[in-house]
């Protein structure tokens, strides 16, 4: 075994030292997240709301302050008339136009209303209209108790006349705070959990981006780790190899771990970008983490070795090397979310192992998948690298 180490240490030490390599490994993989990051939406996670505030009351500039800490909605102030178009233009997903008098309204226990533009048919709009909704209602909830907790306590009491309605806006005045407090903190605690993809939920951005580019460019690593074999074979180094104490296992274990180390190398460094520079919570569970990495490079080098044992000719290797890593990423939803297509394509998608992998890394970073949670992945992940191995230690030749 300790035969198997070296020669893979050899491998790995061999590619790196390769300047074109580290354009590969590294820079590419790199620029095409950030491609992909920023035309999916990588900008921002929150839709964004033209608000248009005609009051300029204290109730106002709550509400617009109330959906500025929002996770859902980011603000932009604008005139009405801009608010209006840039929804008509798609650059946001609704307007918010809030009438003179919402905040005399509010105070005086009236009913108030609020203006909500959108495009038809829009998630995102419904989805920003329902955050202002609740927004709304949470401010116009927070007065009600606050006046009602008032009229409770001086509505019983003999006053002069007129003086009964300035004396209960003062008390709301001052209870105010305190049901704001109350409210925020609710008897029945709700806990809010993600639902990801499974709800339906399309990811976008470097979410997206992240982990597609990150097995996009681990399988089409195959390349460089395959070629150095093929060149071996034909300059008689693995034949040379063997009338060493190398033992034919021992050599094709440690050609086997040699891919796995750089691709595993690989994604150390592009997971160690896309959480530090890209904001994509990949250390959630770092147990589970460290499982898709392995089962990724499980797949890949193995994957790599069965077609470095295959084919005789660096061109040849090349060429299906980039069509099998272009074609895999592709079905696995690597470039688009499997989401967005149809079941029959994601039926096809989940054939492979790269598919189920992405399953496991977009869980972890959306949904907070535990090692639990990513087992189904693993089990195909393993199915899939044990098959190519049999079949790589089959077709393995020391010559051409």
């Amino acid at each position: 075994m300790k035969l198997a180490w070296i020669l893979a240490r050899k491998d790995l030490l061999q590619t790196v030292r390769d300047k074109l390599s580290f354009i590969f490994i590294l820079l590419m993989p790199l620029a095409f997240t950030l491609f992909f990051g920023l035309l999916f939406g990588g900008g921002s996670d929150r839709l964004p709301v033209a608000v248009h505030d005609a009051d300029g009351g204290v109730a106002a500039q709550q509400l617009v302050a109330a959906l500025q800490t929002s996770d859902v909605v980011k603000v932009t102030a604008e005139s009405q008339a801009d608010a209006e178009k840039a929804v008509d233009d798609n650059k946001a997903a609704a307007a918010l136009l809030i009438p003179r008098g919402y905040g005399a309204d509010l105070t005086a226990g009236e009913k108030v209303s609020l203006t909500v533009v959108v495009t038809e048919g829009s998630s995102g709009a419904a989805t920003a209209a329902s955050e202002i909704r609740s927004l709304a209602g949470e401010q116009v909830a927070v007065e009600l108790a606050a006046r009602a907790a008032a009229e409770a306590v001086w509505a019983p009491r003999s006053m002069p006349a007129g003086a009964e309605q300035g004396v209960i806006a003062q008390s709301a005045e001052q209870a105010r705070p305190v049901a704001a407090q109350v409210l925020a903190q609710p008897a029945a605690a709700v806990k809010v959990v993600q639902a990801g993809t499974a709800a339906g939920q399309v990811p976008t951005g470097f979410v997206l981006s992240s982990p597609g580019m990150l097995v996009n460019f681990i399988m089409f690593s195959l390349v460089t780790a395959g070629v150095a074999l093929i060149v071996e074979r034909r300059n008689g180094t693995l034949q040379r190899l063997m009338t060493t104490r190398v033992r034919r296992w021992e050599l094709i274990a440690g050609k086997a771990a040699g891919m796995f180390l750089l691709t595993f190398v690989q994604q150390m460094l592009l997971l160690g970008v896309g959480q530090l520079f890209f904001g994509v919570d990949y250390l959630r569970d770092p147990v589970a983490l460290l499982a898709m990495m392995v089962s990724l490079s499980l797949v890949a080098s193995t994957l790599g070795l069965l077609l470095a044992a295959v084919l005789k000719s660096e061109q040849a290797l090349v060429a299906t090397s980039v069509i099998v890593s272009m074609s895999v990423s592709a079905l696995s939803g690597a470039w688009f979310p499997l989401e967005i297509t149809g079941p029959a394509f994601q039926f096809v998608g989940h054939l492979l192992p790269t598919a189920w992998i992405l399953d496991g890394l977009r869980g972890i970073v959306v949904r907070g998948f535990d090692v639990a949670d990513v087992l189904p992945a693993l089990g195909v992940s393993f199915a899939w690298a044990a098959g190519l191995f049999v079949l790589a230690v089959w077709r393995f030749r020391l010559s051409d």
